[in-house]
């Protein structure tokens, strides 16, 4: 990295690394599993302190309550915290919708709850998906707020808690506020390298119900309805859906059901994710999976019900993502960072701004590795230095804007 522009941007660049350090150490030792409410909103308090003195206005909107089905085949529904949405500036010429998240993956119950440094990695739960991606964005924000592009460019900060679990609740007003902006920039991590996602995968999270006739398996087993079997075999047709060549996936997750073995059972219970590359193979697959329910329904006898759907759309490299990646090329460049990017499987809410039409950026975030596991880590030597690449980002968007 250029460290005369760092320097210039940030006089003492370590001492900035240590307060952000701090900081995201502070939001990752609070447990926010999606569905621990207390721990989210323990997180959402601070993240308001340190967003509400940017900002114009803050709200606390509440999404809708998000449906689930349990262990049992019975639908429940939980309800998620509010959505944070703040906002500054909203008559500037240019205007940014910049989105995060207050949840994790790792449950209230998890083992791994806290932080530690380990040389230039900071491990812990959430600190590069996405709390540290939300500390750079207030730094970025914190530094422009005091610079002379401060009046140029509005902002508004949306931070779901539901992100980990498909923004449910919070899609609708993620695509209501991205249409009325000009740029989308979303907080995820890069790779360790430095490496953006680009083009991503659309994906949906499912569950298949099975429900059968029990009945005693030696005396009379031709009368029963077997839920295992109806499921094992539409489970197995829905794999057979995978595509490498097209770019499909089917991955079958979890199978619950059944008991003593003397017992034909009379309940179970698949989850599956699908990912694909393009809304028309979301299409077809739906049918597809409706075709095959209703087939090995009649076939087995047992009553199949498919709950949930693909909740987000696939985001192409377009040419207009294509201008924004190469823009941020170019701040790269004046940092010493040879940025690059390269399509993924993984999906993010830069699915859901891009199918409101928002061209945006979707891993702005920390330089991390091994998300989503116990191991989890965030580069420290990269807070700073992605700070400083969406100050330069924004500058450069205030100027194409202004050209146009």
């Amino acid at each position: 990295m250029s460290v005369s522009q760092l320097s210039r941007l940030f006089p003492d660049p370590d001492a900035l690394t240590q307060r952000m350090l701090e900081t995201t150490v502070r939001l990752s030792d609070i447990n926010s599993g999606s569905w621990n409410r207390d721990g989210i909103a323990s997180v959402q308090s601070l993240l308001a302190e340190l967003f509400e003195p940017l900002s114009d206005s803050y709200e606390a909107r509440q999404g809708a309550d998000i449906s689930r089905m349990d262990g049992s085949g019975d639908e429940v529904l939980f309800t998620p915290n509010p959505i944070q949405i703040f906002r500054a500036r909203p008559q500037a010429p240019l205007q940014l919708v910049m989105t995060g998240h207050s949840d994790t993956v790792f449950p209230r119950e998890s083992h791994f709850q806290t932080c530690h440094t380990d040389g230039d990695l900071l491990c812990g739960p959430g600190t590069a998906d996405m709390k540290g991606g939300l500390v750079v964005l207030a730094e970025a924000l914190r530094w422009l707020d005091q610079s002379p592009w401060r009046d140029q460019f509005g902002f508004t900060v949306i931070i779901s808690p539901d992100e980990e679990t498909g923004s449910l609740s919070s899609a609708p007003v993620l695509m209501e506020l991205a249409r009325g902006a000009h740029y989308g920039m979303t907080y995820e991590p890069a790779l360790p390298d430095g490496t953006l996602a680009g083009a991503r995968k659309g994906s949906g999270n499912f569950t298949l119900t099975a429900r059968g006739l029990s009945t005693h398996a030696g005396r009379n087993f031709f009368d029963g309805r077997n839920a295992v079997m109806a499921i094992a075999q539409a489970a197995l047709r829905f794999s057979e859906l995978t595509s490498e060549e097209q770019g499909i996936t089917v991955n079958i997750g979890r199978i619950q059901g059944g008991g003593a073995v003397n017992v034909v059972p009379d309940f179970c219970q698949c989850r599956f994710n699908i990912r694909v590359d393009t809304p028309q193979q979301m299409r077809v697959l739906e049918g597809s999976l409706q075709q095959i329910i209703r087939e090995v329904s009649a076939a087995s006898g047992c009553e199949l019900h498919l709950h949930g759907g693909f909740n987000r759309p696939p985001k192409p490299m377009t040419p207009a993502q294509q201008s924004m990646f190469e823009l941020l090329r170019e701040c790269g460049a004046e940092l010493g960072l040879d940025i690059q990017w390269r399509a993924t499987g993984g999906c993010c809410e830069g699915n859901n701004l891009a199918a409101a039409g928002l061209v945006n950026i979707d891993t702005l975030g920390v330089r991390g590795a091994k998300i989503h596991t116990d191991q989890e880590y965030t580069c420290i030597d990269s807070f700073a230095e992605r700070a400083a690449l969406s100050i330069l980002l924004i500058q450069k968007l205030i100027q194409r804007h202004g050209e146009s």
